[in-house]
């Protein structure tokens, strides 16, 4: 989607992205999974849902992130 927005990346971003999560902690959570655990908004529309929509939008499928947002929105929304 990035390059139907015209934005550049750079080409070592997906295993520079991999080895950061590969290197993490293992019982580190992200800022949203801690919001969703503790009741509280989350960062869902800015992270998730605006992946999705401009997916709609440039008419590039983001499937795995549509299937998230579905599934986090109710959470979300149960915390608003």
């Amino acid at each position: 989607m990035a390059r139907a927005r015209g934005v550049r990346l750079e080409g070592d971003v997906v295993s520079k992205t991999l080895e950061f999560i590969d290197n993490s902690a293992p019982n580190i959570k992200p800022s949203m999974q801690r919001d969703v655990e503790a009741g509280r908004p989350s960062e869902l529309e800015s992270l998730i849902g605006i992946v999705a929509r401009l997916g709609r939008q440039t008419r590039v499928p983001t499937p795995v992130m549509s299937l998230a947002y579905g599934m986090l929105k109710p959470g979300d929304l149960k915390a608003s």
